[in-house]
């Protein structure tokens, strides 16, 4: 293990002073609330970094290797942190992987791909599709896990079995070993270099294969224990699998967690996705039928991309997680007490060899006595669900856990011949320790099971249960049904203390000098995958102290972080967690003041002021946490009664409020106008600097809105109820430089035009719908002011009876959750129901770039609103690298940073020929136009002009 300084805090900082200059300084993080926010990954381990630092390049990593080294703290690297066995945490140097590893290219006719460790999973795949070709890996958390952390862990899934996972499939690696040498093993002249400079290492390397495969017995352990799912030690199968060193160390690396190097390209042999598949969900009277019947299936454990491609066993008290789901009601009826379920994928290249491997599978399923044999006739949006379901099976059994208790999860694979007997001994073993509540499920496949439980670690009892439970567990799966403790997940901390238990003293040996001949100082990833203490298992355990209802029961997966704007800048949801529950810890147990006042005052900026609180975090969630919501009661909390006062005053004044603000946008649109844009921004900033910034930023995208529009005398069509928000009222866009009217008058010009008669309320200027009040921390006045305009819409709506829509989907979202008697419908909604159908459109323009906005994802309207750009333009480019634009109504202005950081992959999107962009915010609107470099406007305004 590398020895670690004696004051740690001080080695952190020592490793930021040399990294000074190196790395820009707000990637490199020492203060108490950025460090926290890093202690923990997906599994039930916390540690507290020294220093975290986010690397962009082979140079940064290098530089940070020697800063470590120089400290003496030892060195972690983080992919997404979704890691189950405690692999991607530390008490030094964290490196977490940034944008500069976001590499993607796919080789000609789609045989290869080429990525960059920080890719996600599911990104890959998505890129790959149109080529009917996929990674072999596909875990479970694929939408958020990356392909650093998928070489690291040798990462498997559903579909993967052994023979598509990373080892198996990796065409060429590019790693950097811990004296800053980097290998391309797919470069000759990165190879010939190589030989020369590291031949003693690849000498050593060629001595321990032929001392291993001179070893009989061993190369037989090697080969029974690589036939099932194996990530437990270093992949020694490498030893006996190749003969040139330079495949042996590459294929070491695999699955080795960080310990032996550091991976920054890797290029995938890609493999068939075939475009004809079908999904079942099938329940079977007990246990050890469903267990024959996938043994059955299996084809001896070797993994096949047709015929049956995954076979899910969920138990049933697995089942019982899940089962409030609507895709699961059909299933019912078949669940009896004890009865498990088998999910299962028969994939063919044709619509005849389909029904063939259709027919087959049912015979082996009716054969083992299954209740229900339904494959759903190929329907997609069931299978999808049913997949949903399976892939968001651990968080969403977390969060059934109870309340304060940590979630436990381990992965386990058995011979698959035997796995009818495994899961009845794995029910026992887990009932046997006091974990009757724990569940059991997998990818049963390849013999491989995962299960689920829940412990409270602050209780001694329940840390010594555990304890003995891990023992017996690794006396049943290891020594009994010679498996194997971590299928997929990585050994981790988890099992670090069992890897000599599971492959015997010999093979424990060999890893050690794997070990010393990689990393001689043991500073890369220390205690992980290999540790002589044989209680690590249970040391540095996550606590999970209660801090808000509203996210106690998150697991702290990570799922939700690809969402959030913020994510990599300051704090992501899972992180807004974590610190929050340490702050609510150190509030109740009184020790450490200080560092309790360092979380609070860190957290008004990492955590409060950077959220957009838009809540698109939750859509990641299994089981829907929003952490925007918590973070809106907490800015409620943190509010004195001056600024109570303040928003009441403001409340009451809010025509006064819109005019001073319409005033202000107006005035420094007039300003670029005469003195420039150059001098505007300057005096802004100097405006900005004087005040702390309490004077809000500007940008040309910023222009005035055009203010509410005047009533109409009545019409003889249709009525609607047309209500502008007080956003598009206020902030406007490029609308006559491009021939377009302003969003409400082009609502008015297609409501009519269509036939309707729009009311519009006769003193729309001031009125509010509440939200921003809400988000802000002030509920009360929300309630106030956005209760004045209920009132006003359920007057003009007849009580309901007229339809009501709003042309911004975060007040229609707001509305929807604060109604009155009057529904308010978005304008996407409306358009695409209402108004599209009676329109002629006359000009389209040749494409479009569409952002969903928070709330428009909150709303379920990307698909109303993609076929409205559909409408308008010949082509439709989604910017799906945009979760959420940060521009938050007015985060933009006061917080641009954010804008800025969640837009950054925004414009790569855009194609030549695209010179519009659509937004349903005239906020978000805004600062798309300053990011993108093409300007957004409203649906309204683009479809009233190709309508014309």
């Amino acid at each position: 293990m590398a020895p670690i300084g004696v004051d740690k805090a001080a080695a952190g900082q020592g490793v930021a002073a040399r990294l000074k200059g190196v790395i820009r300084q707000d990637r490199i993080m020492t203060d108490p609330v950025m460090t926290y926010a890093y202690s923990g990954d997906a599994s039930h381990y916390r540690l507290v970094p020294a220093v975290v630092v986010i690397v962009n390049t082979e140079q940064e990593v290098r530089a940070v290797i020697a800063a470590a080294r120089a400290e003496r703290l030892p060195l972690t690297f983080r992919a997404a942190g979704t890691s189950l066995s405690g692999q991607a945490i530390t008490d030094g140097v964290l490196a977490v992987l940034g944008d500069g590893w976001r590499k993607l290219a796919v080789h000609e006719g789609a045989e290869q791909v080429t990525l960059g460790p920080a890719m996600i999973v599911a990104n890959v795949n998505k890129a790959l599709k149109p080529f009917n070709k996929k990674l072999g890996p596909d875990p479970a958390s694929q939408a958020t896990c990356k392909i650093g952390g998928v070489v690291n862990n040798n990462s498997s899934g559903m579909c993967c079995g052994v023979a598509y996972n990373t080892y198996h499939t990796m065409a060429r690696l590019r790693v950097m070993l811990v004296d800053g040498t980097v290998l391309d093993s797919g470069d000759a002249g990165s190879v010939r270099a190589f030989r020369e400079s590291h031949a003693e290492l690849l000498g050593k390397l060629h001595d321990l294969h032929m001392e291993v495969c001179q070893d009989s017995e061993l190369v037989a352990l090697i080969r029974e224990k690589y036939r099932i799912k194996n990530t437990v030690g270093y992949s020694i199968n490498a030893l006996v699998d190749f003969h040139d060193p330079i495949d042996i160390l590459i294929h070491l690396i695999v699955g080795s967690e960080g310990t032996l190097g550091f991976v920054s390209e890797v290029t995938y042999n890609t493999i068939p996705e075939h475009p004809y598949k079908v999904t079942g969900l099938i329940p079977f009277p007990d246990p050890h039928s469903c267990g024959r019947a996938i043994t059955r299936l299996s084809n001896g454990g070797v993994q096949q991309t047709h015929g049956v491609t995954s076979a899910e066993y969920l138990e049933r008290r697995a089942l019982a997680a899940v089962e409030h789901l609507p895709v699961m009601q059909p299933y019912l009826r078949f669940f009896t007490e004890t009865s498990p379920a088998m999910l299962i994928d028969v994939t063919a290249e044709s619509p005849e060899e389909l029904e063939r491997e259709i027919a087959a599978a049912t015979a082996v399923l009716r054969a083992e006595g299954a209740t229900d044999i339904d494959f759903g006739d190929g329907d997609a949006e069931r299978a999808h669900l049913l997949w949903d379901m399976r892939k968001g099976f651990i968080p969403m059994f977390g969060a059934t856990r109870p309340k304060g208790t940590t979630m436990l999860t381990e992965d386990v694979a058995a011979p698959v011949e035997r796995l009818a007997d495994f899961v009845i001994d794995m029910r026992k073993l887990l009932d046997e320790y006091g974990y009757d509540d724990g569940v059991l499920f997998g990818h049963a496949l390849a013999g491989n099971l995962h299960f689920q439980m829940a412990a409270d670690f602050a209780n001694p009892a329940e840390v010594e249960q555990f304890d003995r439970f891990s023992v017996a567990l690794g006396e049943l799966v290891s020594v009994q049904y010679g498996g194997s403790l971590k299928a997929e997940h990585g050994t981790g901390r988890a099992i670090a203390s069992f890897v000599e238990l599971e492959w015997g003293a010999t093979a424990y040996r060999v890893m050690q000098r794997i070990k010393a001949l990689f990393d001689p100082e043991g500073l890369l990833n220390p205690g992980v995958l290999l540790n002589p203490d044989p209680q690590v298992h249970v040391h540095d355990l996550k606590r999970m102290p209660l801090a808000d209802e509203i996210v106690d029961m998150c697991i702290e997966c990570g799922f939700c972080e690809p969402a959030c704007p913020s994510h990599h800048m300051t704090l992501s949801p899972r992180q807004r967690i974590v610190v929050t529950r340490e702050r609510a810890r150190l509030k109740a147990s009184g020790e450490d003041p200080e560092r309790l006042e360092a979380l609070e005052e860190g957290f008004d900026y990492a955590g409060l002021a950077t959220c957009v609180a838009g809540n698109v975090c939750a859509l990641r969630c299994p089981v829907g946490i929003e952490t925007g919501s918590m973070v809106i009661g907490e800015r409620a909390r943190r509010r004195t009664d001056s600024q109570r006062r303040v928003a009441h005053a403001v409340g009451g004044h809010m025509v006064a409020l819109e005019r001073g603000m319409k005033l202000g946008v107006g005035a420094q649109a007039l300003s670029r106008t005469i003195i420039g844009d150059g001098a505007t921004d300057a005096l802004a900033g100097l405006a900005r600097k004087l005040t702390g910034g309490a004077v809000p930023r500007v940008s040309s995208a910023l222009r005035p809105g055009p203010g509410a529009p005047k009533a109409a005398p009545a019409g003889t069509g249709e009525k609607v109820v047309y209500f502008p928000s007080c956003a598009t009222r206020l902030f406007g866009a490029a609308t006559n430089e491009h021939g377009l009217l302003p969003t409400t008058e082009a609502m008015l010009a297609l409501l009519r035009r269509a036939g309707f008669d729009p009311v519009v309320p006769e003193h729309a200027e001031g009125e509010c719908c509440g939200q921003p009040f809400l988000s802000k921390g002030f509920p009360e006045e929300a309630e106030r002011v956005g209760g004045r305009t209920r009132v006003e819409l359920d007057r003009l709506s007849d009580a309901g009876r007229l339809p009501v829509l709003t042309d911004a989907s975060t007040c229609a979202k707001h509305m929807r959750e604060h109604p009155g008697e009057a529904v308010v419908a978005d304008s996407a909604e409306f358009l695409i129901a209402e108004v599209l159908p009676r329109l002629k459109l006359t000009r389209k323009l040749p494409a479009v770039a569409v952002h969903h906005n928070c709330s428009a994802q909150r709303l379920k309207e990307q698909q109303a609103i993609n076929a409205l750009a559909a409408a308008i333009a010949d082509k439709v480019v989604v910017l799906d690298a945009i979760s959420c634009c940060g521009y938050a109504g007015d985060k933009g202005l006061f917080v641009p940073e954010l804008n800025e950081h969640a837009t950054r992959f925004g414009k790569a999107q855009i194609p030549a020929g695209c010179e519009v962009g659509l937004s349903t915010v005239s906020t978000c609107a805004t600062g798309l136009s300053e990011r993108m470099g093409i300007p957004f406007f409203s649906i309204a305004s683009l479809l009233e002009k190709v309508s014309r």
